[in-house]
């Protein structure tokens, strides 16, 4: 595990302030000061110093949040507009929104201060999400099978494991897609695809986790079995 992963993790500091900590000789690893980025340690033999204090890894916190529309999926305070920081006031050191969704969009969304998940979950194609969206018009079947054969966006295949109708009126129509996409902008160029605006993205599963029992802006930790099968989806023992 790389050292400023370490000192995150451990809630020293977030992994950019563990950087400037590194970068300041204030870390010492088996006694001996590091300021190289990127050195390795490992938590169960190696010792870390900071300021000459011991620093012991935490257990890594997991939390699913739903995130309200017109909100920035940020846990720091920025500007004028709504950000998670208004339901997540006392944010602990090294906590990171995984998979966050556009300032439109809403939804669940991880918290961790477990870096090697958030990484696994950045990369492609590792977990599936469900997604319940608004399209302006009424589509036809012929769409929801283009939908299903998937497209492309920004260089690379995007492709739905399931695509279903939930309902529909001369108006709007209103679909279910299940698909390993973390990128509302992504699923925008969906409606682009068979031109029918998106109105209105609604991320209802994250891998195996609902938001079933949660109000817009609650959040609750993610149990050990939860905690398990999130990782096993993301490729990770």
């Amino acid at each position: 595990m790389r050292l400023q992963k370490f000192l995150a993790q451990a809630g020293v500091s977030s992994r950019r302030k563990a950087e400037a900590l590194i970068a300041s000789g204030s870390v010492r690893v088996n006694g001996v000061a590091v300021t190289t980025l990127g050195t390795s340690v490992h938590a169960s033999k190696d010792r870390v110093d900071v300021d000459g204090r011991r620093v012991l890894p935490e257990t890594p916190i997991y939390r699913l949040l739903l995130k309200p529309r017109a909100c920035l999926a940020t846990l720091a305070k920025t500007g004028d507009r709504p950000t998670l920081w208004r339901y997540v006031r006392e944010a602990e050191p090294g906590l990171q929104v995984v998979a966050p969704l556009d300032f439109p969009a809403e939804g669940v969304v991880l918290l961790t201060t477990d870096g090697e998940l958030a990484q696994a979950m950045g990369k492609r194609g590792r977990v599936q999400m469900t997604y319940h969206l608004k399209l302006q018009g009424l589509v036809g079947d012929d769409g929801i099978m283009r939908l299903a054969r998937g497209w492309r966006w920004e260089g690379r295949p995007v492709k739905p494991e399931k695509v279903d109708k939930l309902a529909a009126t001369q108006s709007n129509t209103w679909i279910e897609m299940v698909v390993a996409e973390s990128r509302p902008r992504a699923l925008k160029a969906a409606g682009d695809l068979i031109r029918h605006s998106l109105l209105k993205i609604s991320r209802v599963r994250l891998g195996g986790l609902s938001f079933e029992g949660l109000k817009m802006g609650g959040w609750r930790d993610l149990t050990k079995a939860e905690i398990s099968d999130l990782r096993h989806r993301a490729g990770l023992a």
